[in-house]
């Protein structure tokens, strides 16, 4: 009888124990983003119509220690010359020095440390720094584990994400044609890693 309700007991602490990482899925080690596999689309509102893009071709890694095995340190950087919307009028302006005036701030970086692994279920929130426009603000990614491929050979195995992230571009410097165009520059991540 107090070995059944014992039994009941861990069962009962087991369905109420939050969602871990799961470690387990991560390998520890050092994963670069894979450039060509990796974009994120920006979406801005505008009075009439919209602005969106994406900025491609990423370089960077996230890293995982086997110390800390359910956390990771990210730092992933966009140079703004791959910036494209498809139009090449609006690609200039952008880049530009109303906007991300690329002559003197190339690039584009999401940087984390200690950052919590996304779960096998459900989304994991990344508390980051964001730098654009030579300015740094704390922001928030909001991830989701999409797939983990086992290793394919020695030491080699790949990590995908999406998330979403939401910034107000006037406090990276770049209030230009507010309020005809949307401070609020919404962000979807598709991401891919791959162990190096």
């Amino acid at each position: 009888m107090q070995a059944r309700a014992r039994l009941l007991t861990l069962i009962g602490v087991m369905a109420l124990a939050p969602a871990a990482s799961a470690p387990g899925l991560y390998q520890p080690g050092r994963y670069a983003v894979d450039g060509a596999a990796t974009r994120v689309h920006f979406h801005v509102k505008a009075l009439v119509g919209k602005y969106e893009g994406d900025l491609r071709d990423p370089q960077g890694e996230v890293a995982i220690d086997p110390a800390r095995p359910d956390r990771a340190d990210i730092d992933i950087r966009f140079p703004v010359d791959k910036l494209t919307t498809g139009d090449p009028s609006t690609d200039a302006m952008l880049k530009g020095g109303s906007f991300f005036d690329m002559a003197q701030y190339p690039t584009v970086r999401f940087a984390a440390e200690g950052a919590p692994l996304a779960s096998a279920q459900g989304e994991t929130r990344i508390e980051g720094r964001l730098t654009m426009h030579g300015v740094t603000q704390p922001t928030t990614l909001t991830v989701r584990l999409t797939g983990v491929t086992p290793d394919e050979a020695p030491g080699i195995s790949t990590l995908h994400f999406t998330g979403t992230m939401a910034v107000e571009r006037s406090h990276f410097g770049m209030g230009f044609g507010r309020p005809f165009v949307a401070d609020r520059v919404d962000l979807s991540v598709d991401a891919v890693f791959r162990r190096s």
